[in-house]
C-alpha cells in the first residue's frame, strides 16, 4: 500500500484495494470516494504525465463519455506534487481477450454464444466511436484496454495514453501493441507520429476479428 497523504480537488483521498499494476504505476479503489478508482504513477513518470492529465481533466472529457474511464480529478500530495488521477471505476468487466479465448470464455462467460460476441463487437465499435467524438484518438487500441461485461457492455480504459488535443496543444500517444498497430506505423518513432482515427479503425478491425474468430 502506498503510504502518503493525497488529495483530489482539496478533498483527502484514501486508497483501498489495489486492482491493477503495470509499468506506469498502480490502480486502486478509492476508499473515501464512491465508485472511484485512482491511478498513481511511478515517481519517474509522474512529471511526464502531469500536463496531459491536467488538460484532460480541465476539458471535462469524463462528463461526456459513459464508456471510457477518462481522468476525472487530479491527485496531488499535501505539498502539491502531482501523483496521478481519479476516474470512474469500471466494475464487472474483464479484458476482451478473456472473452475470445476459448478456455477463459468457458470460465468467465459461460453463457456467451455467437450472438453475444456480435453484440460485444458492436459495443466495442460504439465505444471507439464515442472516443472519436472527443478531441482524442486512442492510438494504442489493444486487447488489454477493452473490457467486456457478462452482458456484453463495453468500457475502455488507459485513457491517459490516448492522443489528445487541447488549447492548440497535442499530447501524443507514445505506445502501441504491434498486432493492433497499422503496418505503416511499424518501425516509426511513436513520439513523433500523429495518430489518425483511421489508425484506430485498423486496431478495431483486429479486435473484432479476434473476438469473432476465437483469437
Amino acid at each position: 500500500m502506498i503510504a502518503m497523504d493525497m488529495y483530489v480537488d482539496g478533498s483527502r483521498l484514501e486508497l483501498g484495494k489495489r486492482i491493477g499494476k503495470g509499468g506506469e504505476g498502480e490502480v486502486f479503489l478509492a476508499q473515501s470516494h464512491s465508485k472511484t478508482a485512482v491511478k498513481i504513477y511511478a515517481p519517474k513518470l509522474a512529471l511526464l504525465r502531469e500536463d496531459k492529465v491536467v488538460a484532460m481533466v480541465e476539458a471535462g472529457l469524463w462528463k461526456n463519455s459513459s464508456l471510457v474511464a477518462f481522468p476525472k480529478g487530479v491527485v496531488r500530495s499535501k505539498k502539491g506534487e502531482f501523483l496521478g488521477f481519479t476516474m470512474n471505476v469500471v466494475e464487472g468487466h474483464r479484458p476482451v481477450h478473456e472473452l475470445y479465448g476459448v478456455k477463459s470464455r468457458k470460465n468467465h462467460y459461460p453463457k456467451a454464444d455467437f450472438r453475444f460476441l456480435v453484440r460485444a463487437a458492436a459495443n466495442i465499435a460504439r465505444a471507439v466511436g464515442q472516443v472519436h467524438q472527443s478531441p482524442c484518438v486512442i492510438g494504442d487500441l489493444n486487447h488489454s484496454g477493452i473490457l467486456v461485461s457478462d452482458t456484453a457492455t463495453v468500457a475502455l480504459i488507459d485513457a491517459d495514453s490516448f492522443q489528445f488535443e487541447h488549447s492548440s496543444r497535442r499530447f501524443p500517444c507514445l505506445v502501441g501493441v504491434p498486432d493492433f498497430t497499422p503496418p505503416e506505423l511499424h518501425g516509426a518513432s511513436l513520439n513523433g507520429v500523429v495518430r489518425l482515427r483511421e489508425h484506430d479503425l485498423f486496431g478495431l478491425g483486429v479486435a473484432i476479428f479476434q473476438l469473432l474468430f476465437m483469437g
